[in-house]
Protein backbone atom coordinates (compact mmCIF):
# COMPACT_ATOMS: atom_id res chain seq x y z
CA UNK A 1 0.00 0.00 0.00
CA UNK A 2 2.81 2.40 0.84
CA UNK A 3 4.52 1.72 -2.52
CA UNK A 4 1.33 2.51 -4.49
CA UNK A 5 0.74 5.75 -2.61
CA UNK A 6 4.32 6.86 -3.29
CA UNK A 7 3.95 6.18 -7.02
CA UNK A 8 0.66 8.11 -7.15
CA UNK A 9 2.27 11.00 -5.31
CA UNK A 10 5.12 11.12 -7.83
CA UNK A 11 2.69 11.13 -10.76
CA UNK A 12 0.37 13.79 -9.38
CA UNK A 13 3.10 16.28 -8.47
CA UNK A 14 4.44 16.79 -12.01
CA UNK A 15 0.90 17.12 -13.41
CA UNK A 16 0.25 20.02 -11.06
CA UNK A 17 3.61 21.57 -11.92
CA UNK A 18 2.91 21.48 -15.65
CA UNK A 19 -0.75 22.50 -15.49
CA UNK A 20 -1.94 24.45 -18.52
CA UNK A 21 -1.60 28.20 -18.48
CA UNK A 22 -3.58 28.63 -21.70
CA UNK A 23 -5.38 32.01 -21.48
CA UNK A 24 -8.80 30.69 -22.58
CA UNK A 25 -10.73 33.38 -20.70
CA UNK A 26 -8.73 36.21 -22.29
CA UNK A 27 -8.92 34.68 -25.77
CA UNK A 28 -12.69 34.35 -25.40
CA UNK A 29 -13.15 37.90 -24.09
CA UNK A 30 -11.03 39.37 -26.88
CA UNK A 31 -12.30 37.33 -29.83
CA UNK A 32 -15.80 35.95 -29.20
CA UNK A 33 -17.29 39.31 -30.38
CA UNK A 34 -15.41 38.70 -33.67
CA UNK A 35 -17.28 35.45 -34.27
CA UNK A 36 -20.65 35.79 -36.00
CA UNK A 37 -23.62 33.45 -36.20
CA UNK A 38 -24.55 32.77 -39.83
CA UNK A 39 -27.99 31.72 -41.04
CA UNK A 40 -28.43 30.91 -44.73
CA UNK A 41 -31.58 30.01 -46.64
CA UNK A 42 -33.67 30.25 -49.78
CA UNK A 43 -36.87 30.91 -47.81
CA UNK A 44 -37.70 32.46 -44.45
CA UNK A 45 -36.73 29.18 -42.75
CA UNK A 46 -33.01 28.77 -42.08
CA UNK A 47 -31.51 25.95 -44.15
CA UNK A 48 -28.01 26.18 -42.73
CA UNK A 49 -26.40 27.52 -39.59
CA UNK A 50 -22.74 28.08 -38.77
CA UNK A 51 -20.14 30.53 -37.61
CA UNK A 52 -17.77 32.96 -39.26
CA UNK A 53 -14.67 34.95 -38.34
CA UNK A 54 -14.13 38.66 -38.89
CA UNK A 55 -10.81 38.88 -40.75
CA UNK A 56 -10.66 42.58 -41.72
CA UNK A 57 -11.98 45.98 -40.65
CA UNK A 58 -13.53 46.27 -44.12
CA UNK A 59 -16.16 43.72 -43.09
CA UNK A 60 -14.78 40.51 -44.59
CA UNK A 61 -15.97 37.31 -42.89
CA UNK A 62 -14.38 33.89 -43.45
CA UNK A 63 -16.47 30.73 -43.08
CA UNK A 64 -16.91 27.24 -44.51
CA UNK A 65 -18.56 27.07 -47.93
CA UNK A 66 -21.01 24.41 -46.77
CA UNK A 67 -22.50 26.94 -44.34
CA UNK A 68 -23.57 29.33 -47.14
CA UNK A 69 -23.72 27.08 -50.23
CA UNK A 70 -26.71 24.88 -51.06
CA UNK A 71 -25.40 21.31 -51.43
CA UNK A 72 -27.95 20.52 -54.17
CA UNK A 73 -27.30 23.50 -56.46
CA UNK A 74 -23.68 24.05 -55.32
CA UNK A 75 -24.44 27.79 -55.36
CA UNK A 76 -24.77 30.23 -52.45
CA UNK A 77 -28.13 30.56 -50.74
CA UNK A 78 -29.98 33.73 -51.73
CA UNK A 79 -30.42 34.90 -48.13
CA UNK A 80 -27.35 35.19 -45.91
CA UNK A 81 -27.79 36.82 -42.51
CA UNK A 82 -25.35 37.32 -39.67
CA UNK A 83 -25.92 37.90 -36.00
CA UNK A 84 -23.38 39.80 -33.92
CA UNK A 85 -22.68 38.77 -30.34
CA UNK A 86 -24.53 40.85 -27.75
CA UNK A 87 -22.65 42.39 -24.87
CA UNK A 88 -24.39 40.08 -22.40
CA UNK A 89 -25.43 36.58 -23.45
CA UNK A 90 -28.60 35.25 -21.85
CA UNK A 91 -28.93 31.85 -23.53
CA UNK A 92 -32.32 32.94 -24.88
CA UNK A 93 -32.39 33.20 -28.68
CA UNK A 94 -34.82 36.14 -28.89
CA UNK A 95 -32.51 38.16 -26.62
CA UNK A 96 -29.16 37.04 -28.02
CA UNK A 97 -30.06 37.27 -31.71
CA UNK A 98 -31.07 40.91 -32.04
CA UNK A 99 -28.07 42.40 -33.87
CA UNK A 100 -28.77 41.26 -37.43
CA UNK A 101 -26.90 42.29 -40.58
CA UNK A 102 -27.14 41.10 -44.17
CA UNK A 103 -24.12 39.63 -45.90
CA UNK A 104 -23.17 38.77 -49.46
CA UNK A 105 -20.96 35.91 -50.63
CA UNK A 106 -18.00 37.40 -52.50
CA UNK A 107 -16.18 34.19 -53.28
CA UNK A 108 -16.37 30.50 -52.43
CA UNK A 109 -14.75 27.16 -53.17
CA UNK A 110 -16.71 23.98 -52.62
CA UNK A 111 -13.52 21.89 -52.99
CA UNK A 112 -11.65 23.84 -50.31
CA UNK A 113 -14.87 24.34 -48.31
CA UNK A 114 -14.13 28.05 -47.86
CA UNK A 115 -16.26 31.14 -48.43
CA UNK A 116 -15.61 34.86 -48.11
CA UNK A 117 -18.54 37.04 -47.05
CA UNK A 118 -18.87 40.81 -46.82
CA UNK A 119 -20.95 43.04 -44.59
CA UNK A 120 -21.14 46.83 -44.88
CA UNK A 121 -19.31 47.61 -41.68
CA UNK A 122 -18.32 45.95 -38.45
CA UNK A 123 -18.81 47.29 -34.93
CA UNK A 124 -15.78 48.93 -33.33
CA UNK A 125 -15.93 46.31 -30.56
CA UNK A 126 -14.82 43.58 -32.97
CA UNK A 127 -11.16 42.61 -33.12
CA UNK A 128 -9.68 41.14 -36.27
CA UNK A 129 -8.96 37.41 -36.14
CA UNK A 130 -5.60 37.05 -37.85
CA UNK A 131 -4.54 33.97 -39.77
CA UNK A 132 -1.86 31.91 -38.08
CA UNK A 133 1.50 31.21 -39.66
CA UNK A 134 1.21 27.50 -40.56
CA UNK A 135 4.90 26.99 -39.81
CA UNK A 136 4.32 28.05 -36.19
CA UNK A 137 1.46 25.61 -35.53
CA UNK A 138 2.61 22.38 -33.89
CA UNK A 139 0.86 19.16 -32.96
CA UNK A 140 0.12 19.28 -29.23
CA UNK A 141 -0.52 23.02 -29.19
CA UNK A 142 -3.50 24.14 -27.10
CA UNK A 143 -6.43 25.74 -28.89
CA UNK A 144 -10.01 26.85 -28.31
CA UNK A 145 -12.97 26.86 -30.69
CA UNK A 146 -15.77 29.42 -30.55
CA UNK A 147 -19.05 28.68 -32.27
CA UNK A 148 -22.73 27.85 -32.06
CA UNK A 149 -23.25 24.10 -31.59
CA UNK A 150 -26.85 23.06 -32.26
CA UNK A 151 -27.09 21.23 -28.95
CA UNK A 152 -25.25 23.94 -27.01
CA UNK A 153 -25.30 27.68 -26.54
CA UNK A 154 -24.50 30.49 -28.92
CA UNK A 155 -20.89 31.73 -28.76
CA UNK A 156 -19.77 28.74 -26.73
CA UNK A 157 -16.14 27.86 -26.14
CA UNK A 158 -14.50 24.44 -26.22
CA UNK A 159 -10.89 23.57 -25.46
CA UNK A 160 -8.43 21.05 -26.86
CA UNK A 161 -5.21 20.56 -28.79
CA UNK A 162 -3.98 20.29 -32.33
CA UNK A 163 -3.70 16.53 -32.78
CA UNK A 164 -2.60 16.24 -36.42
CA UNK A 165 -1.99 18.10 -39.66
CA UNK A 166 -2.57 17.16 -43.29
CA UNK A 167 -1.31 18.78 -46.48
CA UNK A 168 -3.60 18.60 -49.52
CA UNK A 169 -6.26 16.78 -47.49
CA UNK A 170 -8.37 14.29 -49.50
CA UNK A 171 -6.01 14.84 -52.43
CA UNK A 172 -7.21 18.43 -52.94
CA UNK A 173 -4.36 20.83 -53.66
CA UNK A 174 -4.27 23.66 -51.13
CA UNK A 175 -6.66 22.01 -48.68
CA UNK A 176 -4.24 21.97 -45.76
CA UNK A 177 -6.07 21.01 -42.58
CA UNK A 178 -5.54 20.43 -38.87
CA UNK A 179 -7.05 17.70 -36.78
CA UNK A 180 -8.13 18.67 -33.28
CA UNK A 181 -9.60 16.94 -30.25
CA UNK A 182 -11.47 20.16 -29.44
CA UNK A 183 -15.21 19.47 -29.36
CA UNK A 184 -16.64 20.77 -32.65
CA UNK A 185 -20.29 20.13 -33.53
CA UNK A 186 -22.86 21.14 -36.13
CA UNK A 187 -23.17 24.91 -35.86
CA UNK A 188 -19.45 25.33 -35.15
CA UNK A 189 -18.63 25.09 -38.87
CA UNK A 190 -16.79 28.15 -40.13
CA UNK A 191 -15.82 29.33 -36.66
CA UNK A 192 -12.21 29.90 -35.60
CA UNK A 193 -9.78 27.59 -33.87
CA UNK A 194 -7.63 29.96 -31.81
CA UNK A 195 -4.20 29.48 -30.25
CA UNK A 196 -2.59 31.57 -27.51
CA UNK A 197 -1.11 33.95 -30.09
Amino acid sequence: MKFILTIIGIIIFPLRTFASDFPAKEVYENFSPSVVLILASETNEASSMGAGSVISKEGFILTNAHVVVDSETEKPYSKIGLFIKPENLTGIAKNDLRKYVKAVVLSYSNKLDLALLKIERIPLSMNIIEMADPFEIKVGEEVVAIGHPEQGGFWSLTYGRISGSFKDHQGISGKDTYQTDTSVNRGNSGGPLLDRR
